[in-house]
């Protein structure tokens, strides 16, 4: 009984810290209507969700519609960021998905773009067979505040 006893206590003097420290919080919720939360901060790590370029204008593209899309999903996240008080630079990893992996070059020319004078995140890129809206891109992030 008196090493249960101190099992128990030595979990709960461990277990303390933990239980203290702050959980995932909502950074940036743009609607209510969306089931998803555009931010999510953990301590000092923001897990931004995947954004879409694709607008009524973009589908109306032949040429250039990936680096269109990619342009206003680049700008979308430029915006967000200076919401959360972030900037490029505190990416840390980016995550891109593509429906035309023949397109890879065209959005790698227009995201390298915002990365000017910044090292850019870690990045994957995979071919999908189709996003939401029919957009032909969509990046998401995840970010540490590092000020």
């Amino acid at each position: 009984m008196k090493r249960f006893a101190l099992l128990v206590a030595a979990t709960a003097v461990l277990a303390g810290p933990a239980a203290a420290q702050d959980g995932p919080r909502v950074a940036h919720q743009p609607s209510d209507r969306i089931p998803f939360s555009a931010a999510i901060q953990v301590g000092d790590t923001y897990w931004l969700s995947g954004k879409l370029g694709a607008t009524a204008e973009t589908r109306a593209m032949t040429e250039g519609r990936m680096a269109a899309e990619t342009h206003n999903v680049m700008r979308a996240f430029g915006e967000l960021l200076d919401e959360l008080g972030l900037d490029w630079d505190d990416l840390v990893r980016a995550t891109v998905y593509v429906t035309d992996i023949d397109g890879y070059a065209e959005m790698n020319e227009a995201y390298a773009q915002y990365f000017r004078g910044v090292d850019p995140p870690s990045r994957v890129a995979v071919e999908v067979s189709g996003l939401v809206g029919g957009a032909l891109v969509e990046i998401s992030f995840v970010a540490v505040r590092t000020d």
